[in-house]
């Protein structure tokens, strides 16, 4: 995939993730950011966004190229890529809801989000589109109503394409892999001119069970018990807690098995290694400010939460290949009564 224009580039979902990843693609000099936001909107339009990122520095008063609060104006020109940075509520409005009109304008979608199975309801959609999907982990956040971007030492985006459906035939198959690889590397290309270098992989679904070892665990864990990841590693509470932590990643695991992600695409150590992780960052409370992962802090908010995409398809394809996961489908059934008290306010 080659282009001799600058890149048309439409972000619907223009909150920290969105600002962050659409301001490095714009400092390629190469891309032309057209944003799609509801709550920032007036603040961006009047004054910009100040970004302020110990990794790549800082500008004043950013503003994308265009800027809509609703996907119906953005969706008066074709995009080189279409990328959603909104979270994923599909039992509230599933993506291709949310992205409506724009499904037309472009043959390349990107989600970056949470969640195992975020691709499935956008190819049935866009069955002749490339989805390319990626997982982040990145410490932004929008401050000052919505004036500043601050962001930290983490910026780590995994990113790959997702294989086309099946249902194509061989030749559009094989059509369409091209057209995702070469989507990829153009993506990654502009990233990279951007002063930011993704990691590609060619199994972009492993990755997605691998990060969904922390939310599945640490995101179910804190919001059930309403606590942050300093209470949960607690000294006197973690000896239970770590089990608890431990089984649903194991359950996690246990499932992306049956499916066929093999132990080099996901090794069991990735469960002791997140936990390790975590335990750095989250064992000594005199070390930094409480943490809430934001399944936690949409329900404090009292916005719906993204649980069907890190819980409840982890459950379902469960069901499917036959593996037993009590843990998950107990946290599931918490989360769902939540989720369902929180979509009757919305």
């Amino acid at each position: 995939m080659s282009v001799n224009h600058d890149l048309n580039i439409c972000i619907v979902g223009f909150g920290a993730i969105g600002t962050i990843y659409g301001w490095l693609l714009n400092r390629s000099g190469d891309a032309k950011i057209t944003a799609v936001c509801r709550s920032n909107y007036d603040s961006l339009v009047e004054h910009g966004v100040d970004i302020d990122s110990t990794l790549y520095g800082t500008e004043k008063s950013w503003r994308p190229h265009r800027i809509f609060r609703t996907v119906e104006e953005a969706a008066d020109q074709e995009y080189d890529f279409v990328i959603g940075c909104f979270k994923t509520i599909p039992d509230l409005n599933p993506t291709p809801n949310l992205l409506g009109p724009l499904l037309q304008k472009t043959k390349s979608f990107v989600l970056i989000q949470n969640g195992i199975g975020i691709e499935c309801d956008l190819q049935r959609a866009s069955p002749k589109a490339t989805v390319i999907s990626g997982c982040a982990w990145i410490d932004c956040t929008l401050v000052d109503n919505y004036r500043t971007l601050r962001h930290g030492g983490l910026n780590k985006l995994v990113i790959g394409a997702h294989l086309p459906l099946s249902s194509n035939g061989q030749a559009t198959l094989d059509a369409l892999k091209e057209d995702g690889e070469k989507s990829l590397r153009l993506l990654c290309d502009t990233f990279h001119k951007g002063g930011f270098e993704p990691t590609e992989t060619g199994n972009i679904v492993a990755e997605r069970w691998r990060k969904n070892l922390w939310n599945a665990a640490f995101s179910t864990l804190a919001t059930l018990s309403r606590a942050d990841l300093f209470q949960i590693y607690a000294k006197e509470l973690w000896e239970i807690n770590h089990v608890v932590v431990k089984g649903l990643m194991n359950e996690v695991v246990s499932v992306a098995r049956a499916i066929g992600i093999t132990e080099q695409l996901l090794p069991s150590s990735a469960v002791d290694d997140t936990i390790g992780y975590a335990y750095t960052q989250y064992s000594d409370p005199t070390k930094g400010k409480p943490f809430k992962p934001s399944m936690l802090v949409d329900l404090e908010a009292g916005r719906p939460m993204e649980v069907e995409g890190i819980v409840g398809e982890v459950v379902r394809q469960a069901k499917e290949v036959g593996v037993a996961v009590p843990r998950l489908e107990t946290a599931y059934v918490g989360l769902k009564i939540l989720q369902r008290r929180l979509i009757n306010k919305a």
